[in-house]
């Protein structure tokens, strides 16, 4: 029997919750992607071992020892690789089983947590599922999964060279630091933080019967393509970085939709800080809580640049795993252009990546981790907000008009930095001198 390792204090967490929720998909992270080149299975089959193969975690058990989770390396398990014929279906049919792919549990104790899905509908025609449980990966490491798995197919299944920093050195050092004086001062920022302020969260449609379901469903919404071409201009003309713009306004959007003067949300960031993460496959993140104060008077541009200060203090406290306080709506940051595999998301054709011809299937995943989850995506094509939601708490009609509310406010942040926050019209011009017309006989022929 291999000996047992320490967890970080992420997967720490992400174990308790999976105990909680053992059938729960909301911590299943899946990128899915359609293949328009012919595929080996066999070959493929190889690559998946080879995958595993370069990334400890991927090849390893979750249970626990003497009342404490631990991860155990078991490299002789079956490879997590499944070919499903589906020749005649439809893409309705195609993307409902990739769905179901990526959803189903993980049985940490017992098998790797991950798996790779092969839906093959012709013989240059397949779907290609990569899950894993949040134990071992995050959306970071979904993507370079992907793209080792690609690579190991390219070299005809494998090898792949072997990581330059193992996972268990990030636990190291990150233990390292749990007596040090920094983190201590971490402990008592956080802890300062949270007093006196309480969790934000949308007003819900329906109160919760019981313990969260730790499910959801998602909302996609586009911003307009000359609003996410202004946008780089203004966040550098209020001396903020793009994300501390579009966070203020997400701020100021649940300040407007809830009535709430001070409150926090998460955000959820990348702890890749240390020499060798960029490549390492893993859970690397560390949630930041925000805070958000709002008066009479409080402008879009002064929400900006406290939302600014605030990410710079949390993200100067990142590498110290404390906990912050609790949260109930988190926003995060995908950029596109930087993903290990380009050219996939936002694009109108087919990407070519290791010989194949590949297109994105944006498959839901991680619903339900918290009420409301945005996701800010931004591509070259334009900036995308996503909404991840607890459905056993809101109607999509809800979660419609608050994406609608975000939209106004990051319309305000990029063109009107000045203006109150509490005045903000939440309708366009056009938009209200319609309702306000209903009131004037103009459609009392109706």
């Amino acid at each position: 029997m291999t000996a047992a390792l320490p967890l970080s204090a992420g997967q720490e967490a992400m174990w308790f919750l999976h105990r909680l929720a053992p059938a729960s998909a909301a911590y299943n992270v899946v990128l899915g992607v359609r293949v328009h080149s012919p595929l080996d299975a066999e070959r493929l089959r190889r690559a998946v071992a080879a995958l595993a193969g370069r990334h400890e975690l991927l090849s390893s058990v979750y249970e626990e020892e003497d009342g404490q989770p631990v991860r155990r390396p078991a490299p002789g398990l079956p490879v997590p690789f499944e070919v499903r014929e589906v020749p005649g279906g439809t893409d309705e049919e195609v993307t409902a089983l990739a769905r179901e792919a990526g959803a189903r549990p993980f049985a940490l104790r017992d098998a790797w947590p991950f798996r790779v899905v092969l839906l093959r509908r012709g013989p240059a025609d397949a779907a290609l599922v990569v899950a894993a449980h949040h134990i071992a990966s995050d959306a970071t490491s979904q993507w370079l999964m992907l793209r080792d798995l690609l690579d190991a197919y390219a070299l005809g299944g494998g090898p792949l060279p072997a990581p330059t920093v193992p996972y268990s050195r990030y636990v190291d050092q990150e233990r390292a630091l749990a007596g040090s004086p920094a983190r201590a001062r971490a402990e008592r920022y956080w802890a300062g933080l949270g007093q006196g302020t309480t969790a934000a969260t949308l007003t819900p449609d329906r109160p919760a019967t019981g313990p969260a379901a730790l499910r959801g469903t998602t909302y996609v919404h586009p911003l307009a393509p000359d609003l996410a071409a202004r946008l780089p201009d203004a966040a550098a003309h209020a001396g903020v970085t793009p994300f501390a713009l579009l966070l203020g306004a997400f701020q100021a959007a649940v300040h407007r939709s809830t009535g709430l003067d001070d409150f926090l949300i998460g955000c959820p960031a990348s702890s890749r800080i240390g020499k060798g993460t960029a490549d390492m496959v893993g859970y690397l993140v560390s949630s930041l809580a925000l805070r958000a104060r709002f008066a009479a008077d409080t402008t879009i541009g002064d929400t900006v640049s406290e939302a600014h200060l605030g990410l710079l203090a949390g993200l100067g406290r990142l590498r110290h795993p404390v906990p912050v306080p609790r949260f109930a709506m988190a926003v995060t940051l995908l950029a596109t252009d930087r993903l290990p595999v380009p050219g996939l998301v936002g694009a109108a054709e087919p990407t070519t990546y290791g010989g194949l011809r590949l297109s994105l299937i944006d498959l839901p995943h991680m619903e339900g981790q918290f009420d409301v989850n945005v996701e800010l995506r931004s591509s070259a094509d334009g900036l995308t907000v996503v909404l991840r939601y607890a459905d056993e708490l809101f109607d999509r009609e809800t979660v419609e008009r608050f994406a609608a509310v975000c939209t106004r406010m990051i319309e305000a942040a990029v063109d009107e930095p000045t203006a109150v926050v509490s005045r903000i019209p939440l309708t366009a011009g056009d938009q209200l001198a319609e309702l306000l017309s209903l009131g004037d006989g103009q459609y009392d022929d109706w």
